[in-house]
């Protein structure tokens, strides 16, 4: 049995089998191909009904196209159409209505001016009798001065008599007119700078009284003959004059209409002053040059950073500029309080100049020196240095006929700002204070303590440290003058 089944009975199995799956394979490979060629043609096939769809498509959007522009064409000319009709139509009625209104503003303007024409006579009497009114009361006043003055001169002449005969004296008439013309003047001066503050008004009353006793002193004794004629004829021909003009309708109005235009312009010039704050001249710059021996500068402006001395004295470069105007306190002097306690007022004044000096470049007008130190005016951009402290009532200002600052000053103590808070002595009466307390409690009366220690130094009552310097050694002594020191070798401490 077994032999039976390897035999081959003359057929070949394996050639059999592998002729067969070689067939399978190329039948299979041939349907594959043949599925691909109909996926190719079926390709070209939607590919060409693809193409023709899109140019129908083409053809139809362009079609539409041609439709839709046309229908727009149509109705832009249409809306064309109608907006020129609406603005022409509009622009007629808007011409009708202008040339109405025209014919409305001319007929208004005329009846205002037909108005204005009928109410000018109005005005102008109202005008007429303010003016004539003016007249009476100025002449109605001038007749009253006289009369005062005459009823003062029976009784006040008398009495006065030999004071007008002492002023009518060459020597003290010209006393008497030189004071007051000076006193005037700087009275006039001070207001226009500074105001009609206390001091003004002080001045001005003095240089009014001065030259009004030297003129009634004049006055009262009679004019010469030579003077009297022709004084008289030409005041009686000023009379006459004045008493034609007043009596004209065109005086009485004139004088109405300056009165009124005077106190227009007056109000104006106050709303201004008021409303526009007053600004200095811009501050020129000019290269900071060396202090020379005597203190003087090669220049008489000078600009740069500056630095705080004292309350009232600051230096730019080499230059040491003391301002104008005002003094502060002593470096280290102290003032009291409302509360009663003590405060270094000196170093504050020197404070509140550093905290300006530091806010901007300061320029200085040099107007002279003093004791080797320059003087003039500072500003801190367009800021005055000097008014400034003295507004913050950290300086004083000095007072006199010229004061700049009398008003500032006056403003500060009013609002109780910086040294006013208390009690604050000027320079001058702090020393002095100072100097009677040591000179109480020093030998023989001389308060000035001359030392060796670190070099030969004399201290004043009111320098820094004075309470603490002892005069004990070989060398050291009481001087009654800062001459008597200096001539003994000592030097300031103050300047040491």
């Amino acid at each position: 049995m077994l032999g039976w089944r390897k035999r081959n009975d003359g057929f070949e199995w394996r050639e059999y089998v592998r002729t067969t799956i070689l067939v399978r394979r190329k039948q299979r490979r041939d349907r594959i191909g043949e599925a691909g060629k109909a996926a190719v043609d079926n390709l070209k096939a939607a590919g060409q009904r693809g193409a023709a769809a899109g140019a129908e498509g083409v053809v139809a959007v362009g079609r539409g196209a041609v439709h839709l522009g046309a229908q727009g064409a149509a109705l832009g000319a249409a809306g064309a159409k109608a907006v020129g009709d609406g603005v022409l139509h509009y622009g007629k009625e808007g011409a009708k209505l202008g040339a109405e209104g025209a014919k409305l503003g001319t007929a208004a303007a005329m009846a205002g001016a037909e108005r204005l024409r009928a109410a000018m006579p109005v005005a102008g009497n109202y005008l007429q009798r303010m003016g004539a009114w003016i007249l009476y009361a100025l002449a109605y006043t001038w007749a009253v001065l006289c009369t005062l003055v005459g009823i003062a001169a029976d009784y006040l002449g008398p009495p006065l008599a030999p004071i007008g005969g002492i002023l009518r004296q060459p020597v003290p008439r010209l006393a008497t007119l030189l004071f007051g013309s000076v006193a005037l003047l700087g009275g006039i001066i001070r207001a226009v700078a500074d105001g009609f503050v206390q001091d003004t008004w002080i001045v001005l009353l003095i240089g009014i009284g001065l030259l009004g006793a030297l003129a009634l002193a004049h006055v009262s004794s009679g004019f010469p003959g030579w003077l009297a004629a022709p004084l008289s004829s030409v005041l009686a021909a000023v009379r006459r004059t004045l008493e034609t003009a007043s009596s004209k309708p065109i005086v009485q109005r004139g004088l109405a209409v300056g009165l009124i235009a005077l106190v227009v312009v007056a109000a104006g010039w106050h709303v201004w002053g008021a409303a526009s704050p007053t600004t200095a001249k811009a501050s020129r710059q000019a290269r900071v040059e060396p202090q020379s021996a005597t203190g003087s500068t090669a220049t008489d402006e000078i600009s740069g950073r500056g630095s705080a001395v004292t309350g009232d004295t600051l230096r730019i470069g080499s230059t040491v500029v003391r301002l104008d105007g005002i003094e502060a306190p002593l470096l280290y002097q102290t003032c009291i309080s409302a509360k009663g306690s003590s405060w270094s007022c000196g170093d504050a004044a020197r404070q509140a100049m550093a905290q300006l000096l530091r806010s901007d470049r300061v320029s200085c007008e040099l107007s002279g020196s003093e004791d080797g130190v320059s003087t003039g005016e500072c500003k801190v951009g367009d800021r005055d240095l000097a008014a400034e402290l003295v507004r913050g009532g950290n300086v004083f200002a000095i007072h006199g006929l010229f004061s700049a600052y009398g008003s500032l000053e006056d403003e500060a103590r009013a609002e109780k700002a910086g040294l006013w808070v208390g009690e604050a002595a000027r320079p001058a009466a702090y020393r002095e204070l100072k100097w009677e307390e040591a000179k109480r409690a020093a030998p023989d009366g001389c308060p000035i303590k001359a030392t060796v220690r670190g070099g030969k130094r004399y201290y004043v009552p009111w320098a820094r440290g004075y309470e603490k310097v002892r005069v004990a050694r070989r060398g050291e002594r009481w001087f009654c003058s800062e001459t008597e020191a200096q001539q003994a070798g000592f030097k300031s401490a103050e300047q040491s």
